[in-house]
């Protein structure tokens, strides 16, 4: 009997083992397939609560189709937009993720190039819609 319960301690601990062993060499895997973007760019806006409508409109009909291109193509990881009527004054916030700074600086130049050709004109839709904008470029540390 006692045989038997060693037996089976035993083997419950070397399963335990075996399933703990295999969680970070599958997570080591996922990671080699889908390596975490670099960098993460996010331009804030202060828009009048009126404005944010047309705003969207705008951006959905002008900016979305030329995201979603270069999203397509690679040159771009991510992108989206985030809203919201209570918080601080910084109320229309679109985001890029993308490999690096160099990659940003090369995605922002062809998406300004597409913009102009496609949509002459865009950039005047978009001015006096808000009143305030700031730019920062961050570095991801840690992502999941």
């Amino acid at each position: 009997m006692n045989v038997a319960k060693s037996v089976l301690s035993n083997g419950v601990v070397f399963l335990l083992i075996g399933l703990v062993s295999a969680s970070p060499l599958a997570a080591q895997e996922e990671e080699e397939e889908a390596p975490q973007p670099g960098t993460i760019v996010f331009s804030q806006n202060k828009c009048p609560y009126e404005n944010l409508p047309t705003l969207n409109t705008v951006l959905d009909s002008i900016a979305t189709p030329v995201l979603d291109e270069l999203l397509a193509e690679g040159q771009l990881l991510g992108w989206g937009v985030l809203t919201h009527s209570w918080g601080d004054e910084w109320n229309w916030n679109i985001y890029y993720v993308v490999e690096s700074h160099r990659a940003f600086l090369d995605f922002w130049s062809e998406y300004i190039r597409r913009l102009n050709e496609s949509y002459p004109g865009w950039y005047q839709q978009f001015v006096g819609l808000c009143t305030d904008h700031k730019d920062n470029i961050y570095s991801v540390r840690v992502s999941r």
